[in-house]
């Protein structure tokens, strides 16, 4: 298992320097944009994201799954990734027909439309190759592309064509499709040398393979598509019952929340893991991880919770004084919260959707977006932004507390002992009363300096104690490594 932890560290990283590229771009983008047009740009990239759920059919993950089974047998790779290229392909092409036929339906431009189209196709390569590459193991090389190339090229690409006067918005969309299309060709050249072995034997799949492969990839297409559904439903809604300035605003508060994802995602290096073990019948092997993942992630994700409960309008003043309300302040602190309950949850859905138990995590999402479409009716009218985040955030808790039950029922695996319970009460005691205490003592007029100093207080402190209460168990692994 040290190449797991050692591939979690490396995506970790890049995905920390990522983000922190994204992070700025984002900032970038909301200044010269102001809340209306950067809504209007969150729209295009939720369609494409909410599109490409049907043309991609779930074949990304189960790619990831079945490359992994597969391995070392080429043919049967090579074959797959054609087959799922093949079948995305002839899926986009029908999803572009329709939408073109429906255009005076949807309320996008003909200009707006082919921009649309061109991001739904960009974005299902892409998952189709991240896919393969992830089921040979390759995160650390997904991760490069997506978190760091790909933000690299997009802050460029912004940056060249505003300085040639092209308008913001155009400017925005264009910088992703043509950061995207690079690197849809660098992987293209890494698939190409992974499976530059040549083989005799034909490139194809019986027809029972075939129905077997898209049987369960529409059950995971399912699955991660209401999934998908789930973390852009709350964009939609604001968009249809409110405006695009809301829009704006929210995804600003959604932006900081994402951020908890940079210690979350590494762990997709386990997905593959989980197939490999549950075939070999290791249940006890999974638990064993789950529960080592949980701790980690809890001493990374508690502090930053506690970062956004004390400075949120400092954090939103960063994205210019249009984005600071009292609004998007209670969105923040609520969505950082179920995130936060997310994360020390474990990748328990991938559990599901890695196993026999697929389905369940289809049901699962199903009954979550309802109960987030229900309250979001129920809500938005009344709250606004802070009612769609509430409706967000009992979704995201429930469907994780149901995960967590299905998994220890079925499977016999649960992430939680006594000592990730104390650590979680402890972690969330210590780093209030930190808060409390930091946020009168560093009083820097400058808001950089303040949120800077803050959070880097907070996280050496959560060291310092963490070298402190577990000594014993680092002296012992520095004696094993001695």
């Amino acid at each position: 298992m040290s190449g797991l932890y050692k591939k979690a560290g490396g995506t970790f990283i890049l995905k920390f320097f990522g983000l922190g590229i994204a992070f700025i771009f984002q900032i970038v983008l909301g200044r010269i944009l102001n809340p209306e047009l950067y809504g209007e740009y969150t729209m295009y990239l939720t369609y494409s994201t909410v599109f490409s759920i049907i043309t991609i059919l779930g074949m990304d993950r189960n790619l990831i799954k079945e490359v992994a089974r597969f391995e070392g047998d080429v043919t049967k790779e090579k074959s797959l990734l054609r087959f799922s290229t093949q079948t995305s392909l002839l899926i986009t092409i029908a999803v572009a027909g329709i939408l073109l036929l429906l255009r005076g339906f949807i309320g996008f431009s003909n200009y707006g439309l082919l921009l649309l189209i061109s991001m739904i196709v960009i974005r299902s390569m892409i998952a189709i190759l991240d896919g393969y590459l992830q089921g040979k193991g390759n995160v650390v090389q997904v991760t490069l592309l997506n978190s760091v190339i790909n933000n690299i090229l997009k802050m460029i690409f912004f940056v060249a064509l505003i300085l040639l006067n092209v308008d913001s918005l155009s400017a925005a969309i264009f910088s992703f499709v043509l950061s995207e299309i690079i690197t849809i060709f660098l992987r293209t050249a890494q698939v190409s040398n992974i499976l530059q072995i040549k083989t005799n034997s034909m490139l194809n799949l019986s027809l029972e393979e075939k129905r077997t492969f898209i049987k369960y990839s529409l059950t995971v297409a399912l699955i991660s598509g209401i999934g998908l559904m789930l973390q852009n439903i709350d964009k939609i809604m604001i968009s249809t019952f409110l405006d695009l300035n809301r829009v704006g605003i929210y995804k600003v508060a959604q932006n900081y929340v994402n951020l908890i994802s940079v210690f979350v995602t590494p762990f997709i290096a386990f997905w593959p893991v989980i197939s490999k073990l549950y075939n070999e019948n290791s249940i006890a092997q999974i638990e064993i991880e789950m529960k080592r993942i949980v701790r980690i992630v809890t001493y990374l994700v508690v502090p930053m919770f506690f970062i956004f409960l004390f400075l949120g309008k400092d954090l939103l003043a960063i994205f210019g004084e249009a984005y600071v309300t009292n609004e998007a302040k209670l969105a923040l602190i609520i969505l950082a919260l179920s995130f936060l309950i997310d994360a020390i949850s474990g990748p328990i859905g991938s559990i599901l959707t890695m196993t026999k138990y697929a389905k369940l995590a289809l049901y699962n999402n199903l009954a979550s977006l309802l109960i987030n479409i229900t309250l979001n009716f129920i809500l938005i009218s009344r709250f606004g932004i802070v009612g769609v985040a509430i409706a967000t955030g009992i979704s995201i808790i429930a469907n994780n507390l149901i995960s967590i039950i299905q998994v220890k029922l079925l499977l016999g695996i649960f992430s939680y002992d006594y000592r990730n319970v104390i650590q979680i009460l402890s972690m969330g005691v210590f780093n209030y009363l930190l808060g409390v205490i930091l946020i009168d003592t560093i009083t820097f007029e400058n808001i950089y300096a303040r949120i800077i100093t803050f959070g880097i207080v907070m996280y050496t402190l959560n060291l310092l104690a963490l070298l402190i209460t577990q000594r014993k168990n680092i002296h012992k692994l520095l004696g094993r490594r001695t």
